[in-house]
């Protein structure tokens, strides 16, 4: 990370592929892609093994102990056991969903990012691709620590009561039976939760990097809108090319932002159908049933599930505003003076760039702060259900 945070010195500009660089690492660690394209049968064996322990046997195990365990848990153990379990039902489907594009577009969408770079000749143009690459990374990083806090803060503090973490099924291992099947129980779990983390800030934090990227090109395009016919001494010829380069530019935004859409639109609205349910029964846990040690992972629990789709709700607020102030830029640019020429590719410039950029989750509702927080209301319409019946 320390190489994105230097002063900006023009050989060690960063493209806007880099935004990738650390999310490309965790692809290889997880054995999504080999190194140099090059496989060998460790890390088949490998991506095999990460797998069929995060999206088979956690997923399974954790149903299996609800119904078959539920007895004799208790009612804080219930309730992060169902938390988990609901959460389960959406993690394999969203890591279905991005490694099913991923490896038919994502070499795409760098390609379209480099030709995008092209038109990045001025230094203050790198440096603003450089400085919002750094974002993406500092943001992925982000990501990652939020996942870590809820895995280690949830491992270390059930240790410390003498219960497993997660609960998750195990026949052949009595962790209740003395310490050190305690230990080896827990650790059990816990090499698959760190899989799923892994793969989970992967699959919640790419998204939010497409759009962090589409607001840097799209800001850079306003930037070369606002300098169209200020130089005097320009030709008309020449200020006409300026302003089909800018067309071409918005041309491959819009470009990209259809190639993106397949990776943002399902997997946000998985992530909406599950979290406001998610959400409420974490909020029980937390106010009802928990003591003060175990409120830290759910609180940790709690942060997580609003990162999952806050970030890039609010991103795609952005982009929207974004738009709307890239085509007020295009109807405010010097044109009075200009050909009749210039002035018909600036009105078809200006109603292209009127249609705004907008994700949709499953093409039925929008995606923003406000479907957000109406998902968001569902978890405290379950506190207040609950607490109506004094179930809690």
């Amino acid at each position: 990370m320390f190489n994105l945070l230097r002063k900006l010195v023009a050989p060690k500009h960063k493209s806007s592929t880099a935004a990738f660089e650390y999310l490309e690492r965790d692809m290889i660690f997880m054995g999504w892609k080999a190194p140099k394209g090059q496989w060998t049968p460790a890390r088949v064996v490998l991506a095999i093994f990460i797998i069929a322990s995060s999206a088979v046997y956690f997923p399974t195990g954790v149903f299996i102990t609800f119904f078959v365990d539920l007895k004799t848990l208790s009612a804080t153990e219930t309730m992060t056991v169902l938390q988990v379990a609901l959460n389960t039902m959406g993690f394999p489907l969203k890591l279905f969903i991005l490694r099913l594009n991923l490896w038919r577009k994502f070499y795409k969408i760098k390609e379209l990012l480099d030709r995008m770079d092209e038109r990045c000749i001025a230094l203050s143009e790198r440096n603003k691709v450089h400085r919002w690459v750094t974002r993406c990374n500092m943001a992925y990083l982000s990501y990652q620590f939020v996942f870590t806090s809820y895995t280690i803060s949830t491992f270390f503090i059930a240790i410390s009561s003498g219960v497993v973490p997660w609960n998750i099924y195990n026949p052949f291992i009595d962790s209740q039976k003395n310490t050190m099947n305690l230990w080896i129980a827990s650790f059990v779990e816990l090499i698959p939760l760190i899989f799923i983390a892994i793969q989970t800030w992967m699959v919640d934090g790419f998204p939010l990097l497409l759009g962090l990227v589409l607001r840097a090109h799209i800001k850079l395009l306003k930037q070369r809108v606002d300098n169209l016919c200020s130089d005097p001494s320009k030709s008309d010829d020449e200020n006409h090319e300026d302003l089909v380069k800018c067309i071409e530019d918005h041309n491959l935004i819009l470009e990209y932002a259809a190639l993106i859409r397949p990776f943002i639109e399902p997997i946000i609205f998985v992530q909406f159908l599950l979290v406001g349910l998610i959400l409420g029964i974490s909020l029980i846990n937390l106010l009802y049933f928990a003591d003060a040690w175990a409120k830290l992972p759910i609180g940790a629990y709690i942060i997580l599930q609003i990162c999952q789709t806050f970030p890039f709700c609010c991103t795609c607020d952005l982009i929207r505003e974004d738009c709307e102030i890239l085509a007020v830029a295009i109807f405010h640019s010097s044109w009075n003076n200009s050909n009749r020429r210039y002035k018909a590719s600036q009105l078809y410039f200006l109603q292209n760039a009127q249609r705004t950029i907008t994700f949709t989750a499953g093409s039925i509702f929008s995606i923003g702060l406000s479907t957000n927080l109406r998902v968001a209301k569902l978890a405290f319409s379950v506190v207040t259900f609950v607490n109506q019946l004094g179930l809690a």
